[in-house]
């Protein structure tokens, strides 16, 4: 008699309802899909993030989003930036620049403003994010085997960070100033 329940709700209790089991399980199984769905969505933009920075800007925009970069630019060596091809050659305390098909020449010290243009970031072939942007790039000097820059990259819309590193490629190093 020990092991026999006092009363109906002992009984009850120790008994599940026929079927919970199963909800309870097609619940999770349900909820797990779509969770792994997701996670492979989200991997697969990662992975597909792309940015078309080249673009004619939109006439009469403004820039009130703001950011500043201490970048090294590998000299002599052909890199891509955002599908733009970019060379840096240097003699001295001079320097020119290659970008796309325009030639900018700096002296050490001197800032230029590097043409308005406009980019759009992609993932899946799905416009994320467009915005013009306008770059003051100011020529420090050789830091090594490096040209050494001070940026200031004004934008039309607010950029992510996590948005910009992942363009970079690795020869340059490029940090928030």
């Amino acid at each position: 008699m020990a092991n026999q329940p006092l009363s109906g709700e002992g009984a009850s209790a120790s008994s599940p309802v026929p079927g919970t089991q199963k909800k309870v399980h097609r619940n999770y199984l349900i909820v797990g899909t779509i969770l792994g769905i997701l996670v492979i969505l989200i991997i697969a933009a990662f992975l597909t993030l792309s940015v078309k920075a080249d673009l004619p800007p939109d006439p009469g925009t403004g820039y009130p989003y703001t950011t500043t970069y201490a970048v090294l630019i590998p000299d002599g060596l052909p890199i891509r930036i955002a599908e733009t091809p970019i060379l840096v050659l240097t003699s001295g305390n001079e320097l020119i620049m290659k970008i796309g098909d325009q030639n900018e020449k700096f002296v050490a010290g001197q800032t230029k403003t590097i043409s308005e243009r406009r980019a759009e970031f992609r993932a899946l072939a799905i416009p994320l994010l467009s915005t013009n942007y306008l770059i003051e790039a100011t020529y420090r000097g050789r830091s090594g085997p490096n040209a050494d820059f001070f940026l200031i990259v004004r934008t039309s819309r607010q950029v992510p960070s996590f948005l910009i590193e992942r363009i970079l490629p690795a020869e340059i190093q490029a940090r928030p100033a």
